[in-house]
């Protein structure tokens, strides 16, 4: 059978490979998107996606160039002006204002499947687009010029270049052999929708508990996606405990800075560990999004850090197509890697070290942390800085 042909073939039809994919067709790239299964469109209004992201104004951007942020907004978001964070064991605060650096808001609490749809769509709309759905990779080829992957339909593809945006096991990434370094944090994360007694004031909190961080983050109709933070054993004892139970333990953990917890939706409950891969990239093939990194969630950047590799790497490909270089070649993927492997491992070093400096009970520690915190809420200029750092600007 003779293979369909590509410019670019997609794995993986998230976020971070719908943006991708909407790039590439928007630089004028033909692109076979494959994805295990479709998302789903419609559902019941009243209900959160217990899958929620916090998305950075760089983000925001690159959505509005790619113009899918007004059917984001139009759907549902929940920009927040505010971030306060507080240590439970010592004494130390900051607030991060957005009015502090001239800006509306400082993000916006996203539900993911709100993002799917509308980069979904979006990309439906591009004849440059072909979709591959449901279906499986089974075999890749990579040849000097070309690869050829076949689906389990035996459905042939045949591209300059092959894409894995397909998560934190990428079937592509192990067919071609790259490492990976890992680590178990033997922390799991607990996610729910919940509503609490007292406003949220379109402000994301955060308190570091000795086990992990326990956040709310402001969702529309006075709703919170709370993401919280502990060791497995006790997410599993969190997990077990009847709704009104859960909402007092939780109410009590958040020190009742939003009052009582009055619901909380369906909860779930997801082990975190750390991975980087080795390479991003190999002969015809680059790696993006949660394929190269996975990272803790104690700052929301995972999916910032993914829709960054996507960015950059199509304008790598197209700064190379337009020189007429070839856009699988080692030395054009190579540019992508050195310009995002930095970015990526200092984020993932500082999330570690947040994540140890913040579970640490001793009195120098709690000292030092408390004190750390006070100054920088004091400091107006680090402040900034940060800001603007999270922010992506």
């Amino acid at each position: 059978m003779n293979p369909s042909e590509f410019d670019i073939i997609i794995l993986g039809g998230g976020l971070v490979g719908l943006t991708a994919a909407n790039l590439c067709a928007q630089q004028g790239f033909s692109v076979a998107l494959v994805e295990r299964q479709g998302p789903h469109l419609t559902w019941d209004d009243n209900h959160f996606d217990i899958r929620c992201s916090a998305i950075s104004k760089t983000s925001q951007i690159l959505f509005q160039e790619m113009g899918v942020w007004d059917s984001i907004v139009k759907e549902r978001v929940s920009a927040y002006q505010r971030m306060h964070v507080w240590d439970a064991l010592g004494f130390g605060e900051i607030t991060f204002d957005a009015a502090e650096v001239g800006e509306a808001d400082l993000g916006h609490i996203i539900e993911n499947r709100v993002m799917q749809k509308a980069l979904w769509v979006h990309a439906k709309q591009s004849a440059q687009m072909h979709f591959f759905v449901p279906a499986n990779p089974i075999a890749l080829q990579v040849e000097p010029e070309h690869v050829f992957l076949t689906l389990n339909d035996q459905t042939n593809l045949k591209a300059k270049l092959i894409i894995g945006a397909d998560g934190g096991h990428s079937w592509l990434r192990e067919f071609i052999h790259i490492e990976s370094k890992q680590h178990d944090y033997h922390q799991s994360a607990l996610v729910a929708t919940v509503r609490t007694e007292l406003s949220h004031q379109q402000t994301a909190w955060q308190r570091f508990l000795p086990e992990g961080p326990l956040a709310f983050l402001p969702l529309n109709s006075g709703l919170s996606s709370i993401v919280w933070t502990s060791t497995t054993e006790k997410t599993k004892t969190l997990m077990s405990l009847a709704e009104g139970k859960f909402s007092e333990e939780l109410a009590h953990a958040f020190d009742y800075r939003l009052g009582s917890v009055l619901s909380t939706a369906e909860r779930r409950d997801f082990s975190l560990s750390r991975m980087h891969a080795n390479h991003y990239i190999a002969n015809r093939v680059a790696l993006i999004g949660d394929a190269i990194h996975v990272i803790h969630p104690l700052a929301g950047q995972g999916v910032n850090l993914g829709l960054g590799d996507a960015q950059k790497l199509v304008e790598t490909l197209s700064s190379a197509n337009k020189r007429a270089s070839d856009i699988g070649h080692h030395l054009v993927l190579r540019k992508y890697e050195r310009a995002r492997k930095g970015q990526v491992l200092s984020t993932l070093l500082a999330m570690d070290f947040l994540n140890r400096t913040f579970t640490r009970e001793d009195t120098l520690s709690l000292g030092l942390r408390s004190i750390g915190l006070n100054f920088v809420d004091k400091t107006a200029f680090l402040k900034k800085k940060m800001m603007l750092q999270a922010m992506g600007l």
